[in-house]
């Protein structure tokens, strides 16, 4: 059973992005998919501009049986919260640490487990 759940960490309500990327996130089997905007903030004329730039998924995995896990940032870049930039997701960090070029556009879960023990995480 796939469960989505949507979650807004900024100011107003969700929007069209937000929720094609809990669809594409559930659509490659990730379950309990949680993402949040990622706002970059800009000062013109002497006001404050928020600007959603991107959408990330933290998704806490275990590779073998050990109890160990590790938290795999997903992101998504945006125009805004109506919509996305490009088709596609990307690793970004794997327990804090950036991630760069690591399985190519929008991996599925056995994906990132497999490219996690190729690069010697204990998850």
């Amino acid at each position: 059973m796939l469960v989505a759940l949507v979650t807004t960490g900024a100011c107003g309500g969700s929007g069209d992005a937000e929720r094609k990327y809990v669809d594409k996130l559930t659509g490659a089997g990730f379950e309990s998919v949680s993402v949040l905007p990622e706002v970059k903030t800009s000062h013109r004329k002497n006001r404050e501009r928020r600007s959603t730039v991107a959408y990330t998924f933290d998704w806490r995995v275990n590779t073998d049986a050990d109890p160990a896990t590790c938290t795999v940032t997903l992101r998504h870049p945006a125009h805004s919260t109506s919509s996305l930039r490009g088709d596609h997701w990307n690793i970004e960090e794997v327990n804090d640490e950036d991630i760069q070029g690591w399985g190519g556009e929008s991996p599925d879960p056995d994906t990132v487990r497999r490219l996690l023990r190729k690069h010697d995480y204990d998850c």
